[in-house]
């Protein structure tokens, strides 16, 4: 009897253990495993995306361009970040309820929504890179973002034919709207004409090397001051003990070369602009100039949210925003299988990137009134005919 005890405790005891050893495998290898059920499992090439958005009907965005609008008004137009997860596709299904409540919940009253005072905001639907496909360095990974630039890039001509004006222009991107931001920079507003009406760019949460503004930004700069115009606002916020993190997006993130392909960071310097003090330095922000946070995830447009100042230093140190702890909850990621990952259900700098923004376009419109306006580009060309020379009659004859 002693002996069947003892076994059925050991059994017992090996069990437990067993359960012990495969919880603590399943949580250091979480994010293994979180990219593992991500995985399309079918190569890019093999891959039927999902149906292109239509950009002519107003099905295909979350707000559309107008062409009613007033005439030279600014406008915005934002470029969200990742909704879809993966799993069954590269890029994001239009039609994915989960995903578009994603974006209707969570991106849009977030990211767009410190914008709105400025003047029309225009949101573009598109087939949004999987989150998978920004985890790894596959070239089916890269073949999907540069699907889903496909998309944002004919977004943005369309929003450029149908507001017809000459008023200023603010581009956002968030995480990797960001991306597909940069590429709008480099191969839409390389044209002086464009690139004048720029009120400012907001890249945020993706990298900018520095070495961009000497190739495909060539005319752009990191915002130097808080009135500075056609320049861009980017930064990455993270605590100084995410190291991991850090060290990830320094070195692991990939942006466009002057020839459409995908570059790493690796070794490369990263712009920072302190939404704080609306400048690229390296000073510290106290968290009493925090104008404040919002979560503002579930509000419906038109809705102000109530923000939540004083909740973080902040300060730019090679290429991140090394920020405190907010201390408010809803203002801090939530804990979940491969949270650190996803873009952030909050925007931490939502009433400093409202005053932002409406001080660089005031700024621009001082230095139209200021500097003048470029002359408009020269029409078609003249095709110039052979006509015959009549010499003049000799008077002497």
């Amino acid at each position: 009897m002693l002996n069947k005890v003892t076994l059925l405790r050991f059994s017992l005891a090996s069990l437990a253990g067993l359960v012990l050893l495969s919880a603590i495998l399943a949580y250091t290898g979480r994010d293994n495993l979180f990219r593992f059920f991500l995985d399309p499992r079918v190569p890019f090439q093999t891959y039927l995306p999902p149906d292109a958005p239509d950009y002519s009907d107003p099905a295909s965005w979350v707000r559309a361009p107008t062409p009613e609008e007033a005439k030279n008004q600014p406008h915005v137009f934002v470029v969200t970040p990742t909704i879809y997860w993966g799993g069954d596709h590269w890029n994001t299904d239009l039609h994915d309820e989960e995903s578009s409540d994603r974006l209707i919940r969570d991106a849009v009253p977030n990211w767009a929504g410190p914008f709105r005072s400025i003047g029309p905001v225009v949101i573009p639907k598109y087939r949004a890179a999987s989150l998978y496909s920004f985890l790894t360095t596959r070239n089916d990974a890269r073949a999907a973002r540069a699907f889903a630039y496909g998309d944002v890039l004919a977004a943005f001509d369309r929003f450029f034919a149908e507001i017809d004006s000459t008023g200023p222009i603010i581009l956002v991107g968030v995480e990797q709207g960001g991306l597909h931001v940069l590429g709008l920079l480099q191969d839409r507003f390389d044209n002086p004409h464009v690139r004048e009406r720029l009120a400012v760019a907001y890249v945020i949460d993706f990298a900018v090397p520095l070495d961009l503004f000497e190739g495909g930004l060539s005319g752009l700069s990191p915002c130097e001051s808080a009135t500075a115009t056609r320049c861009i606002v980017t930064y990455n916020a993270y605590n100084e003990l995410d190291t991991k993190e850090i060290t990830r997006f320094r070195e692991r993130s990939m942006v466009w070369d002057q020839k459409g392909r995908l570059q790493k960071t690796q070794g490369r310097a990263l712009a920072c602009v302190n939404p704080v003090l609306g400048a690229a330095v390296l000073d510290f922000a106290p968290a009493r100039l925090h104008l404040g946070g919002v979560a503002a995830s579930g509000l419906d447009w038109g809705t102000e949210p109530a923000p939540i100042p004083g909740q973080t230093s902040s300060q730019c140190d090679e290429g991140v925003l090394l920020v405190e702890k907010p201390r408010s909850k809803s203002l801090s990621m939530k804990r979940s299988l491969g949270a650190r990952f996803k873009p952030n259900p909050f925007n931490l700098f939502y009433a400093d990137l409202s005053k932002d923004s409406a001080t660089r376009t005031a700024a621009l419109v001082e230095r139209f009134e200021a500097e003048g306006r470029l002359a408009p580009p020269f029409g078609g060309m003249i095709e110039l005919r052979d006509s015959p020379i009549n010499k003049t009659p000799d008077s002497t004859q």
